[in-house]
């Protein structure tokens, strides 16, 4: 479903072309300047006597392929699941969410066709491993082996995502903002089109240890040029996890149960990286100044690392009583 406000909307009929404000005004012929103020906007408008006109319709669309494949064995006290999925998630980034997880921001309200790449909650591996092993009981031993030693189990789970794209999760731009009077306005020549950085090169290339994307590959181009919509595929970190634990059920009588159990989540306690991980988008942004102050970001946090490490090992310990 296409709807969304404002000017930029893909919905919207009254925006403006791109370089629109650099032409003459269609109704007087007079140049104006559209840093201006009182810039007389309506006057290049389709409809001039309004101003966002939203037409709310059906457009969007996505698939979703993927291979999957699972592996399963019970021997005796051993039991291993294992699964991995290869996908891929692809649609209309329409900035919409009556379904679900947002699919992103429209990045060119012009073309429908032209929003149409990898959706933010792609993740191209998946691969999960699940496995429970159990203790001889040593039902021959003494009292000391069998109720200390026999009859535990260990039980773990094993989890490894890719990472989520990283242009659909910043609003299509790398959270680009522009300081010093520099508004699509007066660098593209209409209200109808947000800024998109151009691409100087791919930013997936010569990347050092660590490193994401290259921001050096990111630009303001030429007054009038608005960069592409659809970037390539830039994953963000991956996400690990594994969990274990220990337990044991004690009967008491015929009826009666107590179960000990030991558990540590993110046993390994693996630090996970972490890009916006405060959600300010410090370490994922573009800053661009009006010229001539320059055209390459100048948010210094912004350098393709993430700035941030989520996630510790939890322990927990618990009796539980069943009767």
């Amino acid at each position: 479903m296409l709807s969304g406000f404002g000017a930029a909307a893909i919905g919207n009929l009254n925006k403006t072309p791109v370089g629109a404000y650099f032409l003459p005004d269609p109704l007087t012929g007079v140049m104006n300047d559209p840093t201006a103020p009182g810039f007389p906007i309506q006057d290049y408008r389709p409809y001039r006597n309004y101003q966002t006109m939203t037409l709310v319709s059906h457009g969007s669309y996505q698939n979703y392929n993927a291979l999957i494949g699972s592996w399963n064995k019970r021997s005796g006290p051993l039991t291993v699941m294992l699964n991995y999925t290869f996908s891929k998630v692809l649609g209309i980034r329409d900035g919409q969410s009556d379904n679900g997880a947002t699919n992103g921001v429209a990045a060119n309200p012009w073309n429908l066709r032209d929003n149409y790449g990898v959706l933010p909650y792609d993740h191209t591996h998946v691969f999960n491993a699940a496995y429970v092993v159990g203790l001889p009981r040593f039902q021959k031993s003494n009292v000391l082996a069998r109720l200390g030693l026999g009859g535990w189990a260990l039980s773990g789970t094993n989890h490894i995502e890719s990472g989520a794209p990283i242009q659909p999760n910043t609003g299509e731009s790398l959270f680009l903002s522009a300081t010093g009077g520099l508004t699509p306005q007066m660098w593209l020549g209409t209200d109808s089109q947000p800024l998109l950085p151009v691409l100087t090169c791919d930013p997936r290339s010569g990347l050092k240890s660590g490193q994401y994307f290259n921001p050096a590959c990111f630009a303001l181009g030429p007054p009038g040029t608005v960069g592409p919509a659809i970037w390539p595929y830039i994953h963000g970190p991956a996400y690990i996890n594994s969990d274990l634990a220990v337990y044991k059920d004690f009967r008491i009588g015929d009826r009666h149960t107590i179960q000990a159990r030991f558990s540590a989540f993110n046993f390994v306690n693996h630090p996970l990286k972490s890009f916006n991980a405060n959600g300010d988008g410090s370490d994922v942004s573009l800053h661009f100044t009006k010229p001539l102050a320059g055209t390459t970001n100048s948010n210094p946090l912004t350098t393709g690392y993430p700035l941030y490490e989520v996630g510790r090992r939890i322990v927990e310990i618990t009796l539980r009583y069943r009767f």
